[in-house]
């Protein structure tokens, strides 16, 4: 009877360990051509993110600081010379970074200022915003093999006047996505529109 009971906590164990292991898989994103890959790592007691660059046919490899991310993902352009990898830090919070790969080395590309979320409050809520909520900037999808979609989001909450009667608090969304183009090593912003394609 000892025995069976012994078994079957060992086996329940493994299987507990198995589908917890399933869960914390590292991902990883291959480029088209095949020659390089993101792979996402996991460090410290808090599971914290890097993402590794791997030139596949060296070996060699660079790490990515995520910063205290808690998951990453990766999007390769289509001649496999860019992959943004974005780094989420919570529910509502994350960054994009867009790097360029020559020669099988990495190098980050610095985004165009301005896409921060908070330039597009509402303009009444400029000068009596109460509240803004975190701040995320995602990589979307690369429209070609120059050209990448970035949305900015966060929320607000504020005063809000109609005419001469009290300020009423409201919720503020503000979603703005962005074409960049990626040039060797710069970025520029090469149009911008609201939620409703704006």
């Amino acid at each position: 009877m000892r025995f069976i009971s012994n078994t079957l906590m060992f086996v329940l164990s493994v299987s507990t360990a198995l589908s917890l292991n399933n869960n914390n898989n590292p991902e990883t994103w291959h480029s088209p051509n095949k020659k390089y890959a993101v792979k996402e790592s996991f460090y410290g007691e808090g599971k914290r993110v890097i993402a590794v660059f791997v030139n596949l046919s060296t070996g060699r490899s660079v790490v990515i600081n995520g910063l205290g991310a808690r998951n990453s993902t990766a999007l390769w352009n289509p001649d496999s010379h860019y992959v943004a990898i974005n780094f989420e830090r919570s529910h509502n919070w994350g960054d994009a970074a867009v790097y360029r790969v020559e020669k099988g080395r990495v190098s980050e590309i610095k985004l165009p200022s301005g896409m921060e979320a908070t330039r597009f409050l509402p303009s009444p809520a400029k000068d009596q915003i109460l509240h803004v909520g975190p701040q995320a900037i995602r990589a979307i999808r690369w429209l070609d093999t120059n050209r990448i979609e970035l949305v900015s989001e966060t929320a607000g909450a504020g005063l809000y006047r109609q005419g001469d009667g009290p300020a009423d608090g409201e919720s503020v969304d503000v979603e703005r996505n962005f074409v960049v183009k990626i040039s060797r090593g710069s970025a520029k912003i090469v149009k911008s529109y609201g939620k409703n394609g704006a």
